[in-house]
């Protein structure tokens, strides 16, 4: 079976999705839009893993390797580390001289995708809420901005944790209506376990990194930032604000 590629109609309302949800000024609208796009977009990747299955492939896994630069990038690579997680990736990040992290995804070709586009879009998102949130009395900007941007991070993994497993059950309910192949459970829980593999052969002793947070005002404002947020990929038009220093 020859692979089938996504459907221009398709990529085409997940792209005015996106730019209705960026450029409203409402967030109830922009949440609205950020839940069709993100439902779209995760069940493409069912879709594309059914497939995959159906025709007896074997995607290749890839380790893709981002840098993240300072400041706060300790704290920005917790936001990939929920995108990817929610995208069924594996993250492994190393510090690097002058404050930078190196993050190495490792995951199938689909998901990889997805997490880097959802990620560009989000952190742009984070830096938009966080500059325009208010800095409570007796609180330090970078103390507040980095316990921000890990409650964000946190809060957003829980929305697209939320999304995506909506989108398996829509994609189970349906596979019982018109029953053919493997399961969608077991297809996915299959590609996970591959990931897995391919983590332990790519990272053999790997520990863990704990980020901790200083700041409830930052906490607090950040995980409402996060429901804020539209879950989508980025704009066509590109660009956006970068993180300032402080």
């Amino acid at each position: 079976m020859d692979q089938v590629p996504i459907p221009d109609q398709m990529a085409e309302r997940i792209a005015a999705l996106l730019d209705k949800a960026e450029s409203t000024p409402y967030p109830e609208e922009a949440d609205a839009f950020m839940g069709k796009a993100q439902e779209l977009m995760a069940r493409h990747a069912i879709d594309e893993a059914m497939l995959d299955a159906a025709r007896g492939s074997h995607e290749e896994i890839e380790v893709v390797e981002l840098t993240i630069a300072p400041p706060y990038a300790s704290a920005k690579s917790m936001l990939l580390n929920s995108v990817a997680s929610s995208n069924r990736c594996r993250m492994v990040v190393a510090s690097r001289p002058n404050g930078r992290v190196l993050c190495s995804l490792v995951g199938f070709g689909t998901d990889i995708r997805h997490t880097r586009s959802l990620y560009l879009s989000l952190s742009h998102q984070a830096v938009r809420f966080m500059l325009a949130a208010p800095l409570p009395p007796g609180d330090t900007p970078r103390r507040f901005r980095h316990s921000f941007l890990l409650a964000y991070a946190h809060r957003i993994g829980e929305r697209l944790e939320e999304a995506d497993a909506l989108a398996r059950t829509e994609a189970e309910n349906e596979q019982l209506a018109r029953p053919a192949g493997r399961s969608v459970s077991l297809v996915m829980a299959s590609r996970e376990a591959k990931v897995d593999r391919a983590l332990a052969d790519a990272f053999p002793r790997l520990g863990t990194k704990r980020v901790s947070s200083s700041s409830g005002g930052g906490h607090a404002s950040g995980r409402a930032a996060a429901d804020r947020s539209s879950l989508n990929r980025p704009s066509v038009r590109g660009g956006g604000p970068s993180l300032p220093s402080g």
